[in-house]
């Protein structure tokens, strides 16, 4: 703040009105760089509101995405449960049909039967040559 050099009041209450009319008005000095850094608080607290505000959407979307994952996973987790309870379950079976086929053979054998070929192999089928076509008309190679 700036001193000036005034003069000495007077203390009679009637011209300190009188004297206070007379004087020039100084407006105060607006602090302009008050003024602009309020400003740019301004604008930085929007852009970071702003900046905020994405950034929380974003983290509920992979939240939602993680929450999906998750669930895809467990449904996987049960299906390959399921999977090798059936597999289990097939070989024991195998395993039974096995011991009882090897026991039904046993018996044959002991009766004197016959044993029975190990496997039967599938019959070929011969394969079919197409008739030419009426309108087809031949191909050379020599050019």
């Amino acid at each position: 703040m700036r001193f000036r050099e005034t003069e000495p009041r007077p203390t009679d209450p009637d011209a300190l009105d009188v004297m206070d009319d007379e004087l020039p008005v100084e407006r105060p000095r607006r602090p302009w760089p008050l003024i602009a850094a309020s400003l740019l608080l301004v604008v930085l607290v929007a852009v970071l509101w702003a900046k905020w505000s994405d950034s929380r959407t974003e983290a509920d979307q992979l939240r939602a995405e993680v929450k999906q994952v998750y669930r895809e996973a467990e449904t996987l987790r049960t299906q390959a449960a399921q999977a090798e309870q059936r597999l289990a379950l097939s070989d024991q079976q195998m395993r039974s049909l096995r011991a009882e086929r090897a026991d039904l053979l046993q018996r044959l054998e002991a009766a004197g039967g016959e044993k029975p070929p190990a496997k039967a192999k599938p019959v070929a089928k011969p394969a079919r040559k197409r008739a030419p076509r009426p309108n087809a008309q031949p191909v050379s190679t020599a050019r």
